[in-house]
C-alpha cells in the first residue's frame, strides 16, 4: 500500500548511528587532517572506497532506467584519480572527493570530514556575491575599500570567463545539481571565496556593472575576517526556526517544523512527537482556524511519516483516503549486506523506544526482504503497492474538515522528505508559499559509511522509487512566491495574510 511505502523516510538520517559512526572514524583515523600524510595515496584509497562502495549498495548500479550511473560512477572514479597524481596536500584530496560526490547529481550521495570542527582556511578579495534572481550582485564588502566594487554591483565577468559559466566552473563543479535555483541560493556566496580548492585558481580581475556603468578590478585577495561565517549567514536569510505551535490574534496557526528526522532516539523526534501531540489537542481549533501556516523552512528531510501524521490530525483520514498522492508504483530496495545492517539497526532503535507498530512492520518488512533477495542473489528486494482492481468504487465523498486555508512555506533547504510533506499537503488542498524548493532524485534512504582513511563519512541511498510523479531533481515551485528575506517572520506572516481572500 502506498502509505506503507511512504512510510520510510525518504531521506533516514539515522543521526545516532552516523554521529557515532563519525566519532569513531575521527578517534581512528591514523592521523588527524592537520598532520603530515601521503595525500596523494589518501585520495587513491579514498576514491576507490568510494567507488566500491556505490557498486556493492547503490540502487543505481542495476538500475536498467538510468544506464548513465554506471558510466557515471567509473568517469568520477578516472577523474579523481588522475587528480591524485598531482595531490599534495588535504585541500586536493577534499574537493576532488566533493567534486567525484557532486557529478552524481544527487542531493542524497554527500561527504563530510569526520574530524569535528574542521574547516578549511578561507581567502577572499574583499567582498562577497550572492544571487538575486539570476544575477550575481555584490552583497557584502570590506567597508571603506575603494579597491573593490560597490555593493549592489552585478559581476559581468573574471578573466574573460561570463558570470554563470564562472559559477559553474568554481562552484557547481563541486556542489552538483547547479541547474537548481535552490542550489545557487545556498552557495552561490562561494564565488569569492577560496578555501585550499587547488582544481580551481583565485581570479585575478573582474568586471562589474554598477549604476550603467561598467568598471574593472583587480582582485586582492586575503584571509578572511573572522567573522564572516556570521556575514556569510545573514546574507543566506535562512530562518533559524524550532519546533513550534504559534496561535494568532486572528485566529490563525503557524505550525514550524524545521527537520522530519527519523531516528528515534534523537532530540527533533521528541519534539515532533509532542508538536503533533499538541496539534491533536488543538485539533477543533486549527480546522476551524481562518489559516494555518505548515512552515517548512529549513527542512531538509527525514521520515515521511511525520508529514502523514499532521494531515491527518488536520484533514482527517476520511479527506486524505478520498485526494491520495499520486501513488509509487513500487519500492525496490539494493540489497547488501551494508544496507541490512544499517536497517537491522534502525529496526532496533524502533523497538527500543516503542516505536509506531506500522513504522516497526515496514521497517521489519524491509530488512526481512532485503535478506532473502540477498541469499537469492538478487539486486533488489521489491516492495510493490498493492493494485486496486481496474472496477473498484471510487472512495465516497468526504467533507473538508479545514475551514480556512493552509500554505505551506518553502525555502531552497527544503529537499527529501520535505518534499513529500510538499506533494501531500499539497494534493490535500494546502497552497504552496515562499520561493522554490531543492529537489530530490528517486534514490532514497541514506546509510552513512566511512571511507578507508577514517577522514571522511559519505551518505549513500539504499532504495529506489518506481513510478514517483514528481521527477528526477524536479523541486516544488510556490503558487505564490514570497520576495524579500525569507528569514523576516512578521513580513512573511504579512505576506501570508495579503493572500487571505475577502
Amino acid at each position: 500500500m502506498k502509505r506503507i511505502l511512504a512510510t520510510g523516510a525518504a531521506c533516514l538520517a539515522m543521526a545516532s548511528a552516523a554521529q557515532s559512526q563519525a566519532q569513531d572514524a575521527a578517534s581512528a583515523a591514523p592521523k588527524p587532517m592537520d598532520l603530515p600524510r601521503d595525500w596523494s595515496a589518501t585520495l587513491v584509497q579514498d576514491a576507490t572506497g568510494l567507488h566500491d562502495i556505490m557498486i556493492d549498495s547503490h540502487p543505481g548500479v542495476h538500475d536498467t532506467l538510468n544506464p548513465a550511473f554506471k558510466p557515471r560512477l567509473e568517469e568520477g572514479l578516472t577523474v579523481a584519480l588522475d587528480r591524485a597524481k598531482t595531490t599534495t596536500d588535504a585541500g586536493g584530496w577534499w574537493w576532488a572527493l566533493r567534486a567525484y560526490v557532486a557529478s552524481f547529481e544527487d542531493g542524497h550521495v554527500g561527504i563530510n570530514i569526520t574530524q569535528p570542527n574542521y574547516g578549511f582556511a578561507t581567502r577572499w578579495p574583499g567582498f562577497l556575491t550572492v544571487y538575486r534572481g539570476a544575477d550575481q550582485i555584490v552583497a557584502d564588502r570590506d567597508a571603506g575599500d575603494a579597491a573593490t566594487p560597490p555593493l549592489g554591483a552585478r559581476l559581468i565577468d573574471c578573466d574573460g570567463v561570463a558570470a554563470e559559466a564562472l559559477a559553474e566552473q568554481r562552484i557547481g563543479q563541486f556542489r552538483g545539481r547547479w541547474f537548481l535555483e535552490a542550489q545557487r541560493v545556498l552557495y552561490g556566496d562561494w564565488q569569492f571565496i577560496s578555501a585550499q580548492n587547488p582544481w580551481i585558481s583565485e581570479m585575478r580581475q573582474c568586471r562589474f556593472e554598477a549604476d550603467g556603468a561598467t568598471r574593472t578590478y583587480a582582485l586582492n585577495w586575503r584571509a578572511t575576517p573572522e567573522d564572516i561565517y556570521a556575514r556569510r549567514a545573514k546574507l543566506a536569510q535562512r530562518a533559524e526556526t524550532d519546533f513550534a505551535l504559534k496561535h494568532f490574534d486572528d485566529g490563525g496557526f503557524w505550525i514550524s517544523t524545521p527537520s522530519f528526522n527519523g531516528d528515534p532516539s534523537s532530540e527533533t523526534h521528541a519534539k515532533l512527537t509532542a508538536l503533533i501531540a499538541d496539534m491533536k489537542t488543538k485539533q477543533e481549533a486549527l480546522r476551524l482556524a481562518p489559516y494555518v501556516v505548515l512552515d517548512l523552512r529549513g527542512n531538509g528531510g527525514g521520515s515521511s511519516h511525520w508529514s502523514q501524521l499532521m494531515a491527518q490530525v488536520l484533514w482527517g483520514d476520511d479527506w486524505m483516503i478520498a485526494h491520495p498522492e499520486p501513488a509509487i508504483e513500487a519500492v525496490e530496495w539494493r540489497a547488501s549486506d551494508g544496507n541490512i545492517a544499517q536497517m537491522s539497526e534502525f529496526l532496533d532503535q524502533l523497538r527500543a523506544s516503542n516505536g509506531s507498530p506500522q513504522y516497526i512492520a515496514w521497517a521489519e518488512s524491509a530488512v526481512d526482504g532485503m535478506k532473502v533477495a540477498k541469499a537469492a542473489g538478487l539486486p533488489y528486494w521489491r516492495s510493490a503497492n498493492d493494485e486496486a482492481p481496474e472496477d473498484a468504487a471510487l472512495p465516497p465523498p468526504a467533507p473538508q474538515l479545514m475551514a480556512g486555508r493552509v500554505y505551506v512555506l518553502t525555502d531552497s533547504s527544503c529537499a527529501s522528505a520535505c518534499l513529500d510533506a510538499v506533494d501531500l499537503w499539497k494534493t490535500a488542498g494546502a497552497l504552496q508559499v515562499g520561493r522554490e524548493t531543492s529537489a530530490d532524485t528517486v534514490y532514497m534512504d541514506i546509510r552513512n559509511p566511512t571511507l578507508p582513511s577514517g577522514l571522511a563519512q559519505i551518505a549513500v541511498p539504499m532504495k529506489v522509487y518506481r513510478g514517483r510523479a514528481r521527477g528526477n531533481n524536479e523541486p516544488q515551485r510556490p503558487q505564490y512566491v514570497i520576495e524579500g528575506d525569507m528569514s523576516d517572520d512578521a513580513a512573511l506572516l504579512a505576506s501570508i495574510r495579503r493572500l487571505q481572500p475577502g
